[in-house]
Protein backbone atom coordinates (compact mmCIF):
# COMPACT_ATOMS: atom_id res chain seq x y z
CA UNK A 1 0.00 0.00 0.00
CA UNK A 2 1.00 3.62 -0.63
CA UNK A 3 -0.50 6.16 1.30
CA UNK A 4 -0.29 9.60 0.34
CA UNK A 5 -2.07 12.28 3.05
CA UNK A 6 -3.09 15.60 1.86
CA UNK A 7 -3.40 18.44 4.35
CA UNK A 8 -6.05 20.92 4.01
CA UNK A 9 -5.77 24.95 3.94
CA UNK A 10 -6.40 27.49 7.04
CA UNK A 11 -9.69 27.17 8.13
CA UNK A 12 -11.80 28.41 11.99
CA UNK A 13 -11.84 25.26 13.97
CA UNK A 14 -14.51 24.90 16.75
CA UNK A 15 -13.64 24.34 20.24
CA UNK A 16 -15.42 21.05 20.60
CA UNK A 17 -13.89 19.73 18.08
CA UNK A 18 -10.33 20.31 19.44
CA UNK A 19 -11.45 19.37 22.69
CA UNK A 20 -12.73 15.87 21.35
CA UNK A 21 -9.51 15.11 20.02
CA UNK A 22 -7.35 16.45 22.46
CA UNK A 23 -9.46 14.19 25.46
CA UNK A 24 -9.34 11.25 23.62
CA UNK A 25 -5.69 11.00 22.25
CA UNK A 26 -2.44 11.36 24.57
CA UNK A 27 -0.28 12.46 21.36
CA UNK A 28 -2.29 15.16 20.60
CA UNK A 29 -2.42 16.44 24.16
CA UNK A 30 1.66 16.25 23.37
CA UNK A 31 1.15 18.04 20.59
CA UNK A 32 -0.42 21.13 22.42
CA UNK A 33 1.61 20.88 25.10
CA UNK A 34 4.94 21.27 22.44
CA UNK A 35 3.25 24.36 21.02
CA UNK A 36 2.19 25.46 24.21
CA UNK A 37 6.01 25.09 25.34
CA UNK A 38 7.11 26.61 21.88
CA UNK A 39 5.22 29.75 21.76
CA UNK A 40 3.87 30.95 25.17
CA UNK A 41 0.30 30.61 24.27
CA UNK A 42 -1.19 28.41 27.63
CA UNK A 43 -2.86 24.86 26.38
CA UNK A 44 -6.22 26.25 28.03
CA UNK A 45 -6.45 29.09 26.01
CA UNK A 46 -5.35 26.59 22.85
CA UNK A 47 -8.16 24.48 23.42
CA UNK A 48 -10.77 27.13 24.24
CA UNK A 49 -10.54 29.38 21.45
CA UNK A 50 -8.82 32.68 20.99
CA UNK A 51 -10.42 35.46 22.75
CA UNK A 52 -8.63 38.12 20.37
CA UNK A 53 -10.57 41.20 19.04
CA UNK A 54 -8.34 41.88 16.17
CA UNK A 55 -8.95 39.46 13.19
CA UNK A 56 -5.31 39.46 12.50
CA UNK A 57 -4.30 38.11 15.61
CA UNK A 58 -7.19 35.86 15.48
CA UNK A 59 -6.49 34.28 12.35
CA UNK A 60 -2.67 33.95 13.53
CA UNK A 61 -3.81 32.40 16.47
CA UNK A 62 -6.17 29.80 14.77
CA UNK A 63 -3.57 28.78 12.30
CA UNK A 64 -1.56 27.91 15.61
CA UNK A 65 -4.36 25.71 17.03
CA UNK A 66 -5.47 23.69 13.66
CA UNK A 67 -1.40 22.84 13.23
CA UNK A 68 -1.25 21.42 16.53
CA UNK A 69 -4.58 19.40 16.07
CA UNK A 70 -2.82 18.18 12.23
CA UNK A 71 0.19 17.08 13.42
CA UNK A 72 -1.46 15.31 16.19
CA UNK A 73 -3.32 13.06 14.14
CA UNK A 74 -0.50 12.27 12.63
CA UNK A 75 1.56 11.38 15.51
CA UNK A 76 -1.71 9.01 16.25
CA UNK A 77 -1.64 7.36 13.63
CA UNK A 78 2.37 7.09 13.56
CA UNK A 79 2.03 5.84 17.30
CA UNK A 80 -0.27 2.58 15.47
CA UNK A 81 2.11 2.04 12.37
CA UNK A 82 0.60 4.30 10.11
CA UNK A 83 3.11 6.16 7.87
CA UNK A 84 2.54 8.33 4.71
CA UNK A 85 4.97 7.80 1.83
CA UNK A 86 4.36 10.83 0.61
CA UNK A 87 2.39 13.91 1.69
CA UNK A 88 1.35 17.33 0.11
CA UNK A 89 -1.36 20.22 1.37
CA UNK A 90 -2.79 23.62 0.44
CA UNK A 91 -1.76 26.76 2.18
CA UNK A 92 -1.37 26.04 5.69
CA UNK A 93 -1.27 21.83 5.28
CA UNK A 94 1.62 22.94 2.39
CA UNK A 95 4.09 23.95 5.67
CA UNK A 96 2.67 21.29 7.46
CA UNK A 97 3.30 19.00 5.10
CA UNK A 98 7.14 20.08 4.70
CA UNK A 99 7.04 18.92 8.42
CA UNK A 100 6.09 15.77 7.76
CA UNK A 101 8.49 15.31 5.57
CA UNK A 102 11.45 15.88 7.50
CA UNK A 103 12.40 19.61 5.66
CA UNK A 104 11.49 21.84 8.61
CA UNK A 105 11.51 21.18 12.20
CA UNK A 106 8.70 21.43 14.50
CA UNK A 107 9.56 23.46 17.00
CA UNK A 108 10.43 26.32 14.24
CA UNK A 109 7.50 25.66 12.39
CA UNK A 110 5.57 26.28 15.42
CA UNK A 111 7.74 29.58 16.48
CA UNK A 112 7.01 30.99 12.35
CA UNK A 113 3.01 30.32 13.09
CA UNK A 114 2.96 32.26 16.10
CA UNK A 115 5.84 35.48 14.61
CA UNK A 116 2.35 35.54 11.86
CA UNK A 117 0.78 37.36 14.10
CA UNK A 118 3.09 40.32 14.16
CA UNK A 119 3.04 41.00 10.54
CA UNK A 120 0.70 44.58 10.68
CA UNK A 121 -2.45 45.01 9.31
CA UNK A 122 -3.21 46.94 6.50
CA UNK A 123 -2.97 51.08 7.01
CA UNK A 124 -6.18 52.50 8.18
CA UNK A 125 -7.55 54.38 5.36
CA UNK A 126 -6.49 51.94 2.22
CA UNK A 127 -8.49 49.81 0.74
CA UNK A 128 -9.43 47.11 2.48
CA UNK A 129 -8.51 43.39 1.15
CA UNK A 130 -10.81 40.16 1.47
CA UNK A 131 -11.55 36.91 0.45
CA UNK A 132 -14.43 34.82 -1.09
CA UNK A 133 -15.07 31.51 -2.13
CA UNK A 134 -17.41 30.32 -5.13
CA UNK A 135 -18.79 26.91 -5.64
CA UNK A 136 -19.23 27.71 -10.05
CA UNK A 137 -20.81 24.52 -12.34
CA UNK A 138 -18.52 22.82 -14.43
CA UNK A 139 -18.67 24.05 -18.09
CA UNK A 140 -18.52 27.82 -16.32
CA UNK A 141 -15.48 29.54 -17.03
CA UNK A 142 -13.21 30.39 -14.01
CA UNK A 143 -11.77 33.53 -15.50
CA UNK A 144 -15.12 35.19 -15.46
CA UNK A 145 -14.75 35.64 -11.58
CA UNK A 146 -11.24 37.02 -11.61
CA UNK A 147 -7.72 38.19 -13.36
CA UNK A 148 -8.10 40.66 -16.72
CA UNK A 149 -12.24 40.05 -16.42
CA UNK A 150 -12.64 40.82 -12.79
CA UNK A 151 -10.19 44.10 -11.98
CA UNK A 152 -9.26 43.48 -7.92
CA UNK A 153 -9.79 39.90 -7.95
CA UNK A 154 -7.20 37.45 -8.19
CA UNK A 155 -7.39 33.10 -7.79
CA UNK A 156 -6.81 31.79 -4.74
CA UNK A 157 -7.08 28.46 -4.31
CA UNK A 158 -8.74 25.85 -6.92
CA UNK A 159 -10.21 22.96 -5.47
CA UNK A 160 -11.14 21.69 -8.57
CA UNK A 161 -13.92 19.14 -8.27
CA UNK A 162 -16.06 18.90 -5.40
CA UNK A 163 -19.85 17.12 -4.16
CA UNK A 164 -19.57 14.09 -6.33
CA UNK A 165 -17.68 16.29 -9.62
CA UNK A 166 -20.58 18.56 -10.29
CA UNK A 167 -19.37 21.57 -8.47
CA UNK A 168 -16.12 23.48 -9.55
CA UNK A 169 -14.97 24.88 -5.82
CA UNK A 170 -12.27 28.15 -5.59
CA UNK A 171 -11.41 30.65 -3.61
CA UNK A 172 -10.84 34.36 -4.84
CA UNK A 173 -8.53 37.11 -3.25
CA UNK A 174 -8.95 40.94 -3.48
CA UNK A 175 -10.03 44.23 -2.94
CA UNK A 176 -13.45 43.66 -0.71
CA UNK A 177 -15.29 45.93 -2.56
CA UNK A 178 -14.51 43.83 -5.99
CA UNK A 179 -15.32 41.29 -4.29
CA UNK A 180 -18.61 42.09 -2.51
CA UNK A 181 -19.37 43.08 -6.24
CA UNK A 182 -18.75 40.08 -7.48
CA UNK A 183 -20.94 38.38 -4.73
CA UNK A 184 -23.68 40.82 -5.21
CA UNK A 185 -23.88 39.37 -8.96
CA UNK A 186 -23.70 35.66 -7.95
CA UNK A 187 -25.45 35.33 -4.78
CA UNK A 188 -26.27 31.85 -5.26
CA UNK A 189 -22.61 30.44 -5.42
CA UNK A 190 -20.41 32.77 -3.86
CA UNK A 191 -20.12 34.18 -0.65
CA UNK A 192 -17.44 36.23 1.61
CA UNK A 193 -15.15 34.51 3.95
CA UNK A 194 -14.85 37.40 6.64
CA UNK A 195 -12.55 35.46 8.71
CA UNK A 196 -9.64 36.21 6.38
CA UNK A 197 -8.20 39.70 7.27
CA UNK A 198 -6.56 39.79 3.90
CA UNK A 199 -5.99 39.13 0.19
CA UNK A 200 -3.91 35.31 0.88
CA UNK A 201 -1.94 33.84 -2.40
CA UNK A 202 -2.15 37.02 -4.46
CA UNK A 203 0.03 39.96 -5.70
CA UNK A 204 -2.24 42.00 -2.98
CA UNK A 205 -0.16 40.18 0.22
CA UNK A 206 3.10 40.67 -0.84
CA UNK A 207 3.11 43.18 2.89
CA UNK A 208 3.47 39.63 4.66
CA UNK A 209 6.02 38.20 2.11
CA UNK A 210 8.34 41.10 3.00
CA UNK A 211 7.30 41.37 6.82
CA UNK A 212 7.88 37.27 7.18
CA UNK A 213 10.83 37.02 4.59
CA UNK A 214 13.99 37.86 7.31
CA UNK A 215 12.41 35.35 9.82
CA UNK A 216 11.87 32.64 7.63
CA UNK A 217 15.36 33.49 6.23
CA UNK A 218 17.09 32.12 9.61
CA UNK A 219 15.20 29.09 9.44
CA UNK A 220 16.74 25.72 8.62
CA UNK A 221 15.70 23.77 5.82
CA UNK A 222 16.14 20.43 4.61
CA UNK A 223 15.52 17.90 1.69
CA UNK A 224 12.58 16.28 2.10
CA UNK A 225 12.45 12.72 3.86
CA UNK A 226 9.92 11.44 1.66
CA UNK A 227 7.97 12.80 -1.30
CA UNK A 228 6.25 16.27 -0.56
CA UNK A 229 3.98 17.47 -3.29
CA UNK A 230 3.59 21.14 -4.78
CA UNK A 231 0.33 22.88 -4.70
CA UNK A 232 1.87 25.37 -7.10
CA UNK A 233 2.48 22.91 -9.71
CA UNK A 234 2.87 18.92 -10.22
CA UNK A 235 6.14 17.72 -9.34
CA UNK A 236 7.89 16.98 -6.32
CA UNK A 237 9.58 19.53 -4.07
CA UNK A 238 12.88 18.04 -3.11
CA UNK A 239 15.65 20.27 -2.51
CA UNK A 240 15.79 22.55 0.95
CA UNK A 241 15.96 25.46 -1.43
CA UNK A 242 12.47 24.52 -2.62
CA UNK A 243 11.41 24.02 0.50
CA UNK A 244 12.35 27.63 1.54
CA UNK A 245 10.93 29.12 -1.63
CA UNK A 246 7.62 27.66 -0.63
CA UNK A 247 8.06 29.06 2.89
CA UNK A 248 8.70 32.62 1.55
CA UNK A 249 6.37 32.52 -1.43
CA UNK A 250 3.29 30.82 0.29
CA UNK A 251 1.51 33.99 0.57
CA UNK A 252 1.68 35.64 -3.01
CA UNK A 253 1.53 32.37 -4.76
CA UNK A 254 -2.24 30.81 -5.79
CA UNK A 255 -2.73 27.09 -4.62
CA UNK A 256 -4.72 24.07 -5.95
CA UNK A 257 -5.40 20.38 -5.92
CA UNK A 258 -4.74 19.12 -9.65
CA UNK A 259 -0.47 19.42 -8.85
CA UNK A 260 -1.16 17.72 -5.97
CA UNK A 261 -3.61 14.82 -7.05
CA UNK A 262 -1.41 14.86 -10.55
CA UNK A 263 1.81 13.31 -8.19
CA UNK A 264 -0.92 11.19 -6.17
CA UNK A 265 -1.45 9.55 -9.49
CA UNK A 266 2.37 9.42 -10.37
CA UNK A 267 3.81 7.79 -7.73
CA UNK A 268 1.12 5.24 -7.61
CA UNK A 269 -0.58 5.73 -4.68
CA UNK A 270 -2.76 3.38 -3.36
CA UNK A 271 -4.82 5.23 -0.38
CA UNK A 272 -5.21 8.85 0.05
CA UNK A 273 -5.97 10.26 3.84
CA UNK A 274 -7.43 13.62 3.99
CA UNK A 275 -5.70 14.40 7.32
CA UNK A 276 -7.20 16.91 9.13
CA UNK A 277 -10.10 19.90 8.59
CA UNK A 278 -9.58 22.12 5.38
CA UNK A 279 -10.62 19.87 2.42
CA UNK A 280 -13.86 20.13 0.86
CA UNK A 281 -15.42 17.27 2.44
CA UNK A 282 -16.68 15.82 -0.94
CA UNK A 283 -13.15 16.41 -3.02
CA UNK A 284 -13.22 14.38 -5.59
CA UNK A 285 -10.04 12.63 -6.00
CA UNK A 286 -10.85 9.65 -8.70
CA UNK A 287 -9.97 6.76 -9.38
CA UNK A 288 -9.18 6.84 -5.69
CA UNK A 289 -11.36 7.35 -2.35
CA UNK A 290 -10.04 9.64 -0.15
CA UNK A 291 -10.81 8.84 3.73
CA UNK A 292 -10.98 12.20 5.29
CA UNK A 293 -10.47 12.21 9.00
CA UNK A 294 -12.42 14.80 10.69
CA UNK A 295 -13.90 13.33 13.93
CA UNK A 296 -12.17 10.67 16.46
CA UNK A 297 -14.26 7.69 14.99
CA UNK A 298 -12.72 8.68 11.70
CA UNK A 299 -9.20 8.71 12.75
CA UNK A 300 -9.37 5.60 14.48
CA UNK A 301 -11.01 3.74 11.48
CA UNK A 302 -8.55 4.69 9.32
CA UNK A 303 -5.45 3.86 11.88
CA UNK A 304 -7.11 -0.02 11.56
CA UNK A 305 -7.87 0.24 7.29
CA UNK A 306 -3.88 1.50 6.61
CA UNK A 307 -2.06 -0.67 9.06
Amino acid sequence: MTTSYLLGGHIPLTDSSVREFYDRYPEIRRSYEETSEWTGVPVAELLEGGRHTERELLHAFDGLRQAALVLGLHDVLAARGVHPDAVGGISLGGLLSACLAGAVDRRELFEMLHYHRLVPPQPAGTRAQGMAVAALRFGDDPEDYYGERRQGVYLAADYDAAYGGDVHVIVLSGYVDALEELVAQHPRRMQMLDEYPGAFHSPLAQYATDFMAPHIDGMTFRDPKITLFSPHVAGAVTTADEVRDFFLYNHVRPVGVKPLMAEVERIGTTAVVGLGPGLPQSLVVEPLTMTLILTPGELDEAAEALR
